[in-house]
């Protein structure tokens, strides 16, 4: 607030007169206040003094954003690219909306591996990294390690690691020389089709190591439905607009449709 506002809300308020005006005299620590103006009890011009005294600190917020206070460092890991980036906004997004004044972002360190934001709430640290893998899907791993005591409490520092795969739901990718369609990333555990037995298979991330990605999502197109004979649907082919011949039990009008290796194949819808 300005001090003038505050003299006039003091005036007001604790004596009670409306429309003051005021003269101040002193130095900028010590104020004194001669005012006038009309009473709100009987009308009457009222006059009087008093004094203001300022005195200056720091806000606790303020203190720990000033001293580069932290509780947590997520890490965020995973191959460099638009994805990683991505996932990076969205966690700064996360800790700008943060609904207390008390989680802040104290620093931030790009590095060979990733990134490092340095936290200033563990709790919200631990939350928006589960929330990010919820999204993105990804490995967790959570450390801690003792750096002091506080009125006979332990003071523990966490560190949050979390690891995106470069890969999102409907991109295919090639896992030992097999090709996958990705339908769902939830955490760590990524639900796959492959396209040679056309089964549903659920696969750790750490057991895709050494995958590379065929195609990305950006690759499928839709395709009309021209008629139908069972479970077999002919769609004028998005790719080369040819009649083709595509296996489909889902009844649908319109298909989403991607080539893999001269071959046609339909997208789940779920």
């Amino acid at each position: 607030m300005k001090e003038e506002d505050v003299i006039s809300s003091v005036i007001e308020t604790v004596f009670g007169v409306r429309e003051p005006s005021f003269e101040v005299s002193g130095d900028e620590y010590n104020r004194k206040i001669s005012f006038e103006g009309i009473s709100e009890k009987n009308g009457e011009e009222r006059k009087g003094q008093f004094f203001l005294h300022t005195s200056l600190s720091t806000c606790p917020v303020c203190a720990k954003r000033l001293g580069n206070y932290y509780e947590a460092i997520i890490q965020l890991r995973g191959e460099k690219g638009e994805r990683l980036d991505f996932v990076l906004k969205h966690l700064l997004q996360a800790i700008e909306e943060a609904p207390s004044k008390e989680v802040f972002l104290t620093k931030m360190d790009r590095i060979k591996e990733g990134y490092d934001l340095l936290l200033s709430d563990k709790q919200y640290a631990r939350a928006i990294a589960r929330k990010a893998l919820e999204h993105f899907g990804g490995t967790y791993k959570e450390t801690s390690h003792l750096v002091g005591m506080k009125k006979g409490s332990e003071l523990y520092r966490i560190t949050v690691s979390i690891r995106i795969p470069n890969f999102q739901k409907l991109d295919v990718i090639s896992v030992d020389k097999e090709l996958y369609l990705v339908v769902s990333i939830k955490s760590d555990i990524v639900t796959l089709i492959s396209f040679k037995t056309k089964s549903r298979e659920k696969k750790k991330l750490q057991d895709l190591e050494g995958y590379s990605v065929y195609k990305t999502g950006e690759s499928i197109k839709e395709a009309d439905v021209l008629y139908r004979q069972g479970d077999t649907a002919y769609i004028l082919d998005p790719f080369d607009f040819k009649e083709k011949a595509v296996i489909d039990s889902e009844g649908r009008e319109r298909l989403r449709v991607i080539r893999v290796e001269e071959e046609i194949f339909v997208v789940p819808q779920n």
